[in-house]
C-alpha cells in the first residue's frame, strides 16, 4: 500500500499543476489497467486529496481553472498582478492543511446528518441556488445569466442522451477550461514573488474553519460545488486572500467530507468516488480509518514541497510565449476529447466551450454553467 501512496502523490501532483488534465480523466485511464481491489481505492482516493492542494498552480498562472477553482482565479490574478502569486499558492496548501484539521473533529457529527439527506432536500435547495446564482447578478446581467444557465442546462440534458464514455470531461473542460485557454492567449508578464501569507493567522484560521464548513455542505447536496459554496463565502469575506482562503479550503473540506458520505450512504459526489463505487462499492471501518490517515499522511507530505513546486513552475512560467502555450494545451485538449469520445466528444467540447466563452464575453459568473446539471434535476 505504501507504494500506492507514492503513486497517488504522484498523480495528483501530476494532475494538480497540468492545465486542463483533471484528476478524474487520469484516475479513469488508471481505471482501465488496474486491479479492482482496496489498494487501487488508496491510489486514486490520495491522488484525488492531493490534486485539491495543487490545482492552484494551474489556476493562479495561466488562468486555466476546473470547475472547483474557476472562482479564484480573478482574485488569483489580482495577486499575481501585485508580485504575489507564490502567496496565493501558500494560501492554498495552507487553507487545505486547515481544512483537513477542521474536518476530523466536525467527522462524528457529519456521520450522523448524511443519511439524513433526501432527494427532496436537493431538488428544493437546487432550486434556490439556482435562484440564488442568477439573482445576485446586476442589472441586465440577470437576464444574460439567465440565459447561460438554460443554455448549459439545454447542453447537459442533450449530453444525457448521447452515448459518450467521458461525458463530464467534455463538458467541465469545455466550460471552464477551452474558454480561460482561448482568453489567455495574450502575452503576459508577472512575478511570482515570495510566499508569505500576508493576513493574520486568526483570518486565516476563521476563513478555513468557515470553507471547511461550506465544504461539508457541498458534500450533502448534489450539484452544490465547491465554486459555488465559495461563491456564498464571498459574501462574508472583504478581500481577496480572505476569499481565496474560503475558496481554497471548501475544495479540500468537500472532498474529505465526500468520502465520509461515500462510506456511510455510498452516495458519489465527484468522479473519484464514481470510480471506487464501479470497483469497490462497500468500505469497512477499517478501510475507511486508513483513508483518513492516509489524507494527513498526504497533507504532510504535500507541505514539504508544494510550495517549492509552484516557486518552480511560476518562474519557468514568466518567460513562457503564451500563446504557444495554450494552442498547445488545446491540442492536447482536443486529442484527449477525440480519444475519449471521437467526433461525439469534440462536438461535445465545442458546444461547452461556445456556451463558457458566452459568459465571459456577457461578464456573468461561469458557475451559472452550473445549470448543465442543475436544470436537469429540476425538471426531472
Amino acid at each position: 500500500m505504501l507504494e500506492e501512496f507514492f503513486l497517488g502523490i504522484l498523480g495528483g501532483t501530476l494532475s494538480g499543476i497540468t492545465p486542463a488534465l483533471h484528476v478524474n480523466t487520469l484516475a479513469t485511464l488508471l481505471h482501465d489497467i488496474s486491479k479492482a481491489d482496496f489498494n487501487f481505492v488508496f491510489l486514486i482516493y490520495i491522488m484525488g486529496l492531493t490534486h485539491t492542494f495543487l490545482d492552484a498552480i494551474p489556476s493562479t498562472f495561466l488562468g486555466i481553472p476546473e470547475e472547483e477553482t474557476s472562482l479564484s482565479v480573478l482574485p488569483a490574478h489580482r495577486l499575481v498582478h501585485q508580485g504575489k502569486g507564490l502567496e496565493v499558492i501558500n494560501i492554498a496548501i495552507t487553507a487545505s492543511t486547515l481544512a483537513l484539521i477542521f474536518a476530523l473533529p466536525l467527522l462524528p457529527l457529519y456521520l450522523k446528518l448524511a443519511p439524513l439527506y433526501k432527494p427532496e432536500f436537493g431538488k428544493l435547495f437546487v432550486l434556490i441556488l439556482s435562484l440564488f446564482l442568477i439573482l445576485t447578478e446586476r442589472g441586465i446581467k440577470k437576464i444574460h445569466a439567465l440565459l447561460i444557465f438554460m443554455l448549459s442546462g439545454a447542453l447537459g440534458l442533450m449530453v444525457d442522451a448521447l452515448p459518450l464514455k467521458e461525458p463530464y470531461f467534455h463538458i467541465f473542460v469545455g466550460l471552464f477550461g477551452v474558454p480561460a485557454l482561448i482568453v489567455g492567449m495574450e502575452n503576459r508578464k508577472f512575478e511570482v514573488g515570495e510566499g508569505e501569507i500576508e493576513i493574520s493567522r486568526w483570518r486565516i484560521l476563521k476563513f478555513s474553519f468557515l470553507g471547511t464548513l461550506l465544504g461539508a455542505l457541498a458534500s450533502l447536496l448534489p450539484t452544490f460545488t465547491s465554486s459555488q459554496a465559495a461563491l456564498m463565502g464571498s459574501f462574508l469575506s472583504k478581500d481577496e486572500r480572505s476569499f481565496l482562503t474560503i475558496a481554497f479550503s471548501v475544495n479540500t473540506a468537500n472532498y474529505f467530507f465526500s468520502m465520509g458520505n461515500f462510506y456511510l450512504t455510498g452516495r458519489t459526489r465527484n468522479g473519484i468516488l464514481a470510480l471506487i463505487r464501479e470497483s469497490y462499492p462497500i468500505l469497512s471501518q477499517r478501510e475507511f480509518l486508513i483513508l483518513i490517515f492516509g489524507s494527513f499522511c498526504a497533507a504532510a507530505l504535500v507541505n514539504l514541497y508544494g510550495l517549492a513546486l509552484g516557486r518552480g513552475i511560476g518562474k519557468a512560467l514568466t518567460g513562457v510565449d503564451y500563446r504557444k502555450l495554450n494552442i498547445s494545451i488545446l491540442s492536447a485538449v482536443f486529442m484527449l476529447s477525440f480519444y475519449f469520445d471521437g467526433i461525439f466528444g469534440i462536438l461535445t467540447l465545442i458546444a461547452a466551450a461556445s456556451v463558457g466563452y458566452t459568459a465571459i464575453e456577457l461578464g456573468v459568473k461561469r458557475t451559472n454553467c452550473m445549470g448543465v446539471l442543475m436544470l436537469r434535476i429540476l425538471i426531472k
